[in-house]
């Protein structure tokens, strides 16, 4: 069932047939406008069988595109943390004035492409009293509202301590058990991308709390995350890309990526850091214990497998070099809310023709806040494609 995807990007209003009650119940009005996005059509290419091409049997990964969302687990801050925000800094509260929907909503959307910024926390309770919501309505509190989580031992998923704290999953073990629940139900789903960035900056002014670093018991301990919440068979490591290479840029230069059907129900993690964040976690690589993420090094690098080049107008050249060496790229369409404000589709477009594999965005649905209705969607009204912008066919995701 192939789909043509010449011409602009359509602007269309769909009905959600997607969206169970347990994922409404956490929409608001807001969330729940924006969700009549989703086509009746686009149900059908989810839900038909479609032939064997257009499944993507014998293509390799690098042969689709994806579509996913920016830091995917955020909510809106609070208006009256918004408004106190915009009176300090406007440009700052205008790049943190988006949010998303829950995982679970994202997944049944289609998505496949996440982002997730992760904090450590190995006692517990070090986010349990963000600043934010101290200073201006402690009658609504987060704190008390979430306590449990918040207090629990573990890996925390939010975006800046002490302002953008809101977070759909809190820890990181309910954002990877949204996951896990979704791939136990759809067993033959395509790869789920998930990045991570690891938070470890303190923000200097008085009494911001000071993030964990990243040592070499803190990545060990987010391995542990990671196997007990989606199970060792679930995520395809580095090693099983490399083989007998002598690396894995060899790798993927040489034997390409797999195919999308022999990746159907896994998950590739991605580690969105400088080498020297994680040269504790290269440390790793001496003992026994499995190697669950991929790194971003730049091309040339013997680990490179997966580029992050994330402006595709500046950038496009080295978009365009790595995935004709077979190296997965990932871009953005949007960055700070500023193309949504303005209605600008030049980057969004620039994305789309760069060739990057994985694109990210605020917008896989438009914010009705603004005039124009920017949204980054392909013509089929689906997150994934198969092949060439100009030849693309839809693929169950």
């Amino acid at each position: 069932m192939a789909h043509d995807e010449c011409g602009d990007l359509e602007r269309r209003s769909f009905p959600s047939p997607l969206l169970s009650p347990a994922s409404q119940k956490h929409m608001n009005p807001h969330w729940i406008k924006r969700n009549t996005l989703l086509s009746s059509f686009a149900l059908l290419m989810m839900l038909i069988p479609v032939s064997a091409d257009d499944d993507g049997r014998g293509h390799r990964l690098t042969a689709l595109t994806y579509i996913g969302s920016h830091n995917s687990y955020k909510k809106a801050l609070h208006p009256k943390l918004m408004k106190w925000l915009r009176r300090f800094d406007a440009r700052a509260a205008d790049a943190l004035d988006y949010q998303h929907p829950p995982l679970t909503t994202q997944l049944d959307l289609g998505l496949r492409l996440f982002e997730l910024d992760v904090f450590y926390d190995p006692k517990g309770g070090l986010y349990q009293d963000p600043l934010g919501d101290a200073w201006l309505f402690r009658d609504q509190s987060f704190a008390e509202q979430h306590r449990q989580a918040l207090q629990a031992p573990g890996f925390k998923v939010l975006h800046a301590q002490d302002i953008d704290f809101r977070s759909h999953c809190l820890t990181l073990a309910q954002c990877l058990t949204e996951m896990a629940r979704f791939s136990t139900a759809n067993p033959n789903h395509i790869p789920i991308v998930v990045t991570f960035n690891l938070k470890a900056q303190a923000i200097d002014l008085p009494g911001f709390t000071e993030p964990r670093p990243f040592d070499q018991t803190a990545f060990q301990a987010l391995q542990r995350t990671m196997i007990d919440y989606l199970g060792l068979t679930r995520i395809f490591r580095p090693t099983e890309l490399k083989g007998q290479w002598p690396t894995l840029a060899a790798a993927v230069e040489n034997q390409g990526w797999p195919s999308i059907e022999q990746l159907r129900g896994k998950f590739l993690l991605v580690l969105d850091e400088s080498e020297e964040t994680l040269s504790p976690y290269n440390e790793l690589s001496a003992t026994s214990a499995p190697i669950l993420f991929f790194k971003t090094p730049p091309l040339g690098h013997p680990d490179a497998a997966i580029l992050i080049l994330n402006d595709p107008i500046q950038q496009a050249e080295a978009i365009e070099q790595g995935v004709k060496k077979g190296y997965l790229v990932r871009t953005r369409a949007d960055a700070d809310t500023a193309e949504a404000r303005g209605n600008d589709a030049t980057r969004r477009d620039a994305a789309f023709a760069s060739g990057a594999q994985l694109i990210s965005t605020d917008y896989y649905l438009p914010d009705a806040r603004y005039d124009g209705d920017y949204e980054v969607r392909f013509n089929n009204g689906g997150y994934v494609r198969q092949g060439p912008p100009r030849q693309a066919a839809g693929v169950t995701p």
